[in-house]
């Protein structure tokens, strides 16, 4: 016969048991909550409307001057979104840009603007890329993210995905490699000297752009160029 003692054991080894597996089912039902809840989130989110969406808009100027380079306003890209399947296809957009982590380098609707010469040339201030062109932003991004932020501070898009009018009308080469949605030209948002900038820039790619197959191009002024179709400077 069991004794008192050995009784008392098995029911604390069945007690812990029981602990274990009602531990195991309540951290399931949490995770399931969770998972459940963070989808809910992101449909909402994409359903809610965005900063641009709700700004005063009137408040806003049709061009921003950006350290000397005219560029479209949110007012502008609000427009360019109520055209077609515009609005559907930026939210698409968007949710590749998140699921790849490079949403936040810099405001998603920059990466559409085509130039700062739009208004010379008789030409969209937006355009956005076909779908299967947008992997080649992503490591453009993670660039700009990892060596040049860090390095310089934030920067704003002048100019990224182009079509071939654009391209062409701004005398842009048939090997541009915005015509790709690879390639960027941006400005730093903190004010800089070209002879501050430059040395820089070059530093970057002199010890990094390797890697990173980083194409940098340096314009007059401040505005430059990167990407990561080819390791190259210009």
């Amino acid at each position: 016969m069991q004794s008192d003692k050995e009784f008392a054991e098995i029911n604390q080894r069945n007690l812990r048991r029981r602990i274990l597996i009602i531990g195991a089912i309540v951290l399931a039902i949490l995770a399931g909550l969770f998972i459940f809840t963070y989808d809910r989130v992101r449909e909402i989110d994409d359903r809610v409307k965005s900063p641009i969406d709700i700004l005063p808009l009137l408040m806003i100027p049709e061009v921003y001057d950006i350290q000397g380079y005219p560029a479209a306003s949110e007012r502008a890209f609000s427009r360019f979104l109520t055209k077609g399947n515009n609005h559907a296809r930026f939210t698409q957009l968007k949710k590749f840009l998140r699921s790849n982590r490079v949403d936040q380098v810099v405001q998603p609707y920059e990466l559409l603007r085509q130039g700062s010469d739009w208004q010379d040339l008789d030409e969209p201030a937006f355009a956005i890329p076909p779908k299967e062109l947008w992997w080649g932003i992503v490591n453009t991004l993670r660039v700009i993210e990892r060596e040049v932020v860090p390095r310089i501070g934030p920067v704003t898009v002048v100019s990224g995905w182009r079509t071939v009018d654009y391209n062409r009308k701004a005398g842009g080469s048939k090997g541009s490699k915005h015509l790709h949605f690879c390639g960027l030209d941006i400005v730093p948002k903190k004010k800089f000297s070209r002879e501050q900038l430059v040395p820089v820039l070059k530093d970057i790619h002199k010890r990094n752009g390797r890697e990173w197959q980083m194409g940098l191009g340096i314009y007059r002024g401040i505005r430059f160029h990167v990407d990561t179709c080819g390791y190259r400077r210009w």
